[in-house]
């Protein structure tokens, strides 16, 4: 599934080292400093994981009540920086958007006491969609309930989970590139000894590596990635620790199985670039396998069009959300 994932840790066993450097720590503690990230950031404990939220909020004056609440939730080594372009937006159209970032990615979790892991939680998807509706619960009031639900990558697969779990707390569905199928959004031999091994080892070495990463992000874009998008991305790694914990989580984040597709009421979009380089697009078997689900291919070779297509995304979602 994420197959740029393995190439990449092997590259790292085998050779290169471009480390980030200095200068790029500097810059980015400064703009993304780890106690406010950004304007919206605020954390809450959820079952003692510290977890990092943003909320936007619909103006009050041009609106009577929002229209809806919009849960976004990020893929593997995503975070609130993924919906920069298209949460404000859709706050100014209307509708209240909250974002969280699931540890260790974003700028979620804390060192534990032992080990490398950034919380005490299970990392498998169905734990984290456990967490994310406490949290919802948590932060949002019961007025905001059904909320509607948009997941990216992992993400997605954590809000099909969600979904299923508790179909009356979702009103609508997202899902933007989501890899719901299989049971691992890593290659499951990285889970395995000696691969295993070589994930933990080498997991600092790899996100130190910003060659590395911008193949990595650029696989991702379908493009290359611009300065800005590249140190958005990458400031959540650098906090001490990260990286051994992405190597943790990446053995433990195994599925015993994959979503029950079929048990999705929600009303469902389905939002995927035909090429996608890092989860091959199956967006039609999707769509007939959700019994109310509309699929809208969008050209290209991106697997994060939320930011690379986000006016397509944006328009998408609107008339999905407005359609009578």
């Amino acid at each position: 599934m994420y197959k740029y994932v393995f190439i990449v840790l092997i590259s790292v066993v085998l050779n290169s080292c471009t480390t980030i450097n200095k200068t790029l720590i500097e810059e980015v503690s400064l703009k993304y400093p780890e106690e406010k990230p950004f304007a919206e950031s605020k954390f809450i404990y959820v079952d003692k994981a510290k977890l990092h939220y943003c909320q936007w909020q619909v103006d009050s004056l041009q609106y009577n009540k929002p229209k809806g609440t919009i849960l976004m939730v990020h893929g593997v080594s995503g975070s609130t920086f993924n919906w920069r372009y298209i949460a404000p937006n859709l706050a100014e159209c209307g509708w209240n958007i909250l974002s969280i970032d699931i540890p260790p990615f974003g700028f979620s979790g804390e060192k534990q006491k032992s080990g490398v892991s950034f919380d005490p939680l299970n990392k498998d998807s169905v734990s984290r969609a456990d967490l994310l509706l406490k949290a919802t619960n948590q932060i949002l009031s019961q007025s905001d309930f059904p909320i509607i639900i948009l997941g990216h990558s992992l993400g997605g697969r954590i809000a099909t989970h969600m979904a299923i779990k508790k179909p009356e707390y979702v009103k609508n569905l997202i899902l933007i590139a989501p890899a719901v199928y299989g049971t691992s959004a890593t290659p499951k031999i990285t889970k395995y000894w000696p691969f295993n091994n070589l994930v933990i080892k080498n997991s600092s070495k790899f996100l130190n590596n910003a060659g590395i990463v911008r193949f990595v992000m650029n696989n991702a874009f379908g493009r290359k990635v611009t300065d800005e998008e590249f140190v958005g991305n990458i400031a959540p790694f650098l906090r001490a620790g990260v990286p051994e914990a992405c190597g943790e989580w990446t053995i433990a984040s195994l599925d015993i199985v994959e979503p029950n597709i079929a048990k999705i009421k929600a009303e469902t979009l389905i939002l995927w670039s035909k090429k996608d380089r890092i989860v091959k697009n199956k967006g039609e078997k999707l769509e007939s396998e959700i019994e109310n689900a509309k699929y809208v291919e969008v050209s290209g070779k991106s697997h994060c069009i939320m930011e690379t297509h986000s006016e397509i995304v944006l328009d998408s979602i609107i008339e999905f959300l407005t359609e009578e």
